[in-house]
C-alpha cells in the first residue's frame, strides 16, 4: 500500500516554514571615528544609537571605534577593522585621487559615499596674552599646526601654504600629544588651529578654561584656496557660540563624509537608509552639530560616489545571502553560532549622546539604548585609539562650562545674520 501524499509532504512543509520563519544571522558594524573629546565620536554614537534601538528586528548591532581621525579612519576601512568611518571632505577627496598626503598610493576606487553629514571649520584659537589680533599675526609665533599625521593638519597647512607660510615661519617646535593645546593655558603656546564641527567641545574647554580667544581666518589669499577647490567653503562661527566670542567670525569649513567601502552589503546600507529616513528628525537632535542636516543636504555630492546602495530601492525585497538563513534542518542539528562576549573595559565619558556606551578594548565602542546592551563586532576593533602606552582609553576632563544650545550651529556664509 502506497503512502498518502500528504503523509510525505508534512515532514517537508514543516522544515519549509521552519526555514522561511527563521532569522537572519547578527550581523556587526564599526564606525570609525576620532577622539573622545571631539565631535565625530558622539556623531558616531548617535548613528549607532538609533541602528541599536532596531537591532531586534533587522539584526544589526553597532559600535563606535574612538581613533586619531580621518587618515586612520581610512585605513580601519582598507584593512576590514571598520565598516563605516567619518572621513573630512578634503583628506576624501585626496584619498580618491591620490594626491596630496596619498600622492605616492594609487587613486583609490574602492571608496564609497553614505551621506554627507555636519559642516567642520577651522577655529584659529589665541592665547589670552599671545598679542595675536589677526591671522597676519601668526608669523614668528608659537603655533600649533594641528597633530601629526592627522587629517587636520592636512586643512591647516592647506592654508598656511596659501598664505605663502612655511613651517619655518613659525618660532620653536610644538609638543605633540593629547594635551597639546594646554601650552594656549600657561602661555607656551601662542596659537592653534583646531579643525571640529560647531560647537567642539575641545574649544569651548580652551575659551573657557584658558580664556583662550577665536581669531578671524580671512584674506584674499583664503579667498583664492577656497576659490580654487571643490571641497573648501567660506563659512563663519556663529557669536555666542563660545565663552567671549560675541561676534560671528569667518573661516574656512569642511564637511564631515560617512564612507565605505563598495564591498559593504547592500542590506546593510539600506537599513541605515531605513532608519535614517525614519528617524532623522531624532539623528538632528543628538548633537547641536547636526542640528541642520536635511535629506537633500545628507545626500549631496561628495569627493567619492555614492555606494550603489544609495542610489536603488532600500524598501525593495532583500536577496537572502549566503549564509544568512540556517539550512532546513532541525534546530538540534544546527552547528553552534558562538557569539562574541568582549567586556567592556571602562565606562565611555558623559557624553551628548544618550545611550549606553561602553569602550571595548583597544578603543572600540559599543553604543546601545539604555534599556539593552549592544554586541561588540566579532572580530573585535584594532584601530588607532588616543590611548596611553598602559593600553587603557585616554580621556580629558569634561569641560565645566555648559553645552551651548543647539541652536547655536556654524552659519554658513551666505546667512545675513548668524544665530545667536
Amino acid at each position: 500500500m502506497r503512502p498518502r501524499i500528504s503523509t510525505l509532504l508534512a515532514p517537508l512543509l514543516v522544515l519549509l516554514c521552519w526555514g522561511a520563519n527563521a532569522q537572519p544571522a547578527d550581523r556587526y558594524l564599526t564606525i570609525s571615528t576620532g577622539a573622545l573629546t571631539g565631535v565625530y565620536y558622539p556623531v558616531g554614537g548617535a548613528l549607532c544609537r538609533l541602528l541599536n534601538e532596531e537591532s531586534a528586528q533587522h539584526n544589526l548591532h553597532c559600535s563606535v571605534q574612538s581613533t586619531k581621525g580621518s587618515l586612520a579612519n581610512l585605513r580601519d576601512l582598507a584593512s576590514n577593522k571598520s565598516q563605516l568611518a567619518l572621513v573630512q571632505s578634503d583628506v576624501l577627496y585626496h584619498a580618491v585621487h591620490g594626491t596630496g598626503p596619498f600622492a605616492d598610493q594609487q587613486p583609490d576606487a574602492s571608496l564609497r559615499t553614505l551621506y554627507r553629514l555636519h559642516r567642520e571649520s577651522v577655529a584659529l584659537l589665541v592665547g589670552e596674552k599671545s598679542g595675536i589680533s589677526s591671522l597676519g599675526d601668526l608669523v614668528g609665533k608659537k603655533v600649533d599646526l594641528g597633530s601629526a599625521n592627522g587629517g587636520d593638519r592636512i586643512t591647516i597647512m592647506a592654508i598656511i601654504e596659501a598664505m605663502g607660510w612655511q613651517d619655518k615661519d613659525f618660532s620653536g617646535q610644538v609638543t605633540q600629544g593629547p594635551d597639546r593645546l594646554q601650552g594656549l593655558c600657561d602661555g607656551t603656546l601662542d596659537a592653534a588651529f583646531v579643525v571640529a564641527g560647531q560647537p567642539s567641545q575641545v574649544i569651548s574647554d580652551l575659551t573657557g578654561r584658558c580664556k583662550a580667544r577665536l581669531i578671524a581666518i580671512e584674506d584674499a589669499k583664503i579667498d583664492q584656496l577656497i576659490k580654487g577647490s571643490t571641497y573648501y567653503e567660506h563659512g563663519r562661527i556663529a557669536a555666542n557660540l563660545y565663552p567671549g566670542q560675541t561676534i560671528s567670525l569667518p573661516t574656512v569649513t569642511v564637511y564631515a563624509d560617512l564612507v565605505a567601502l563598495d564591498t559593504l552589503p547592500a542590506e546593510t546600507v539600506h537599513q541605515l537608509r531605513r532608519v535614517m529616513d525614519a528617524r532623522l528628525k531624532q539623528f538632528t537632535r543628538l548633537h547641536p552639530a547636526l542640528i541642520d542636516l536635511t535629506q537633500e543636504s545628507m545626500r549631496a555630492p561628495t569627493p567619492a560616489p555614492p555606494h550603489a546602495a544609495m542610489l536603488d530601492d532600500a524598501n525593495a525585497p532583500a536577496a537572502i545571502e549566503p549564509g544568512a538563513l540556517p539550512g532546513l534542518m532541525p534546530e538540534s542539528l544546527q552547528p553552534g553560532l558562538e557569539a562574541s562576549t568582549a567586556a567592556a573595559t571602562e565606562p565611555a565619558p558623559e557624553a551628548i549622546v544618550s545611550a549606553a556606551v561602553s569602550i571595548q578594548p583597544e578603543g572600540a565602542v559599543s553604543v546601545a539604548p539604555a534599556t539593552e546592551s549592544a554586541l561588540p563586532p566579532p572580530d573585535g576593533p584594532g584601530t588607532e585609539p588616543q590611548q596611553p602606552a598602559s593600553g587603557s582609553v585616554a580621556t580629558e576632563p569634561a569641560p565645566t562650562s555648559p553645552e551651548p544650545a543647539v541652536s547655536d550651529a556654524i552659519q554658513p556664509a551666505s546667512a545675513a545674520q548668524p544665530t545667536p
